[in-house]
């Protein structure tokens, strides 16, 4: 199976036609951290993007550069999304580097709390509490 960061743009879009309108995906760079802000759902049809999206990122990260995923946006969290936050916290660990996920909502914070995910990943409210511990 191929995998969304495999496939060419046009294919994408013609494979997971509405992920893009459901699940939008800012990408800005603090001091040399780079940060992912995700606004929209995350489930089963835009999960594959945000994986997409995790793992171009992660490229970018070293030991001293972690990589923010900002899900304050988020307005809602499947399971398939959840997944996509174990597979990218384990290869992070993988490789030595660093993921820090803000939940900043109900809808982000909620599925991580009661999965217990939130004592398996470096999980913050707030992106100001994510920002000092990159320091």
């Amino acid at each position: 199976m191929s995998s969304p960061q495999d496939i060419p743009d046009a294919a994408r879009r013609e494979r997971w036609p509405d992920a893009e309108q459901v699940l939008d995906v800012r990408r800005e760079t603090v001091g040399a951290t780079t940060v992912l802000r995700f606004v929209g759902e995350i489930d089963t049809d835009t999960a594959p993007l945000f994986r997409a999206h995790l793992a171009k990122a992660r490229r970018n990260t070293t030991a001293a550069t972690p990589l923010i995923v900002d899900l304050s946006g988020v307005t809602y969290l499947a399971s398939p999304g959840l997944s996509v936050l174990i597979e990218a916290h384990n290869e992070h660990r993988r490789l030595h580097t660093r993921l820090l996920v803000v939940a900043g909502s109900r809808a982000t914070r909620v599925p991580i709390m009661t999965t217990g995910l939130h004592a398996q990943l470096d999980v913050v409210i707030t992106l100001a509490q994510a920002l000092p511990s990159i320091t």
